[in-house]
């Protein structure tokens, strides 16, 4: 059970979090600082330093988050698909296109794209190690041929998974060959769902 002082630490944390989200919509990565984060969450800037010395760490703590409330999304939208084939192929399309489709991101590459580039790729570790996890944990079990999957064959389909998906993502923000959701789910079922199921 958390104490009240752990409590309100988690709220400060969340607000500080909401408040970066709203500065970078607002200004973009590069106008934004922690002093503007810190007076729109309405604390000292000195108590988003003591958690996040440095301003890289607090974006990527924020795209985790995001990417947790991404990864809960997409398991609501596909709790009523039975076909483990098409939810591997839906998860991957609603996962792709919400990083693509991202009005932060679209911008921030448009306007800076070696910036946006090195968050996604050097700053984006927690984010891909948290991908793996959700993926791997939602395919252990399956049976693609002779056995289900175990633990270890599972994590490894995962992390190609998410690796292919991490590459068309970067690949894809300069050409944007996608015009929609449906189109992803499409180029998914050609490229990706022989990964899982090629034994069929």
């Amino acid at each position: 059970m958390k104490t009240p002082s752990a409590s309100r630490a988690e709220r400060t944390g969340q607000k500080i979090l909401d408040a970066a989200m709203s500065s970078l919509l607002a200004k973009g990565l590069k106008r934004t600082s922690i002093e503007a984060i810190a007076a729109l969450a309405g604390v000292s800037h000195m108590t988003v330093y003591r958690r996040w010395p440095h301003k890289e760490d607090l974006f990527s703590d924020l795209l985790s988050r995001e990417a947790d409330e991404l990864f809960a999304r997409v398991d609501r939208e596909l709790a009523g698909t039975g076909d483990p084939r098409e939810r591997l192929i839906e998860g991957f399309a609603a996962i792709f296109w919400s990083f693509y489709d991202h009005p932060l991101l679209a911008r921030e590459y448009a306007a800076d794209p070696a910036t946006t580039l090195r968050v996604l790729t050097v700053s984006s570790a927690p984010v891909f190690d948290r991908a793996v996890d959700y993926l791997a944990a939602r395919v252990v079990g399956l049976t693609t041929g002779d056995a289900p999957l175990g633990d270890d064959e599972a994590r490894r389909v995962a992390e190609v998974m998410v690796r292919i998906t991490h590459s068309l993502l970067l690949t894809t923000l300069e050409t944007r060959p996608f015009a929609n959701r449906a189109e992803v789910g499409a180029w998914g079922r050609e490229h990706v769902g022989w990964i899982l199921f090629s034994a069929d």
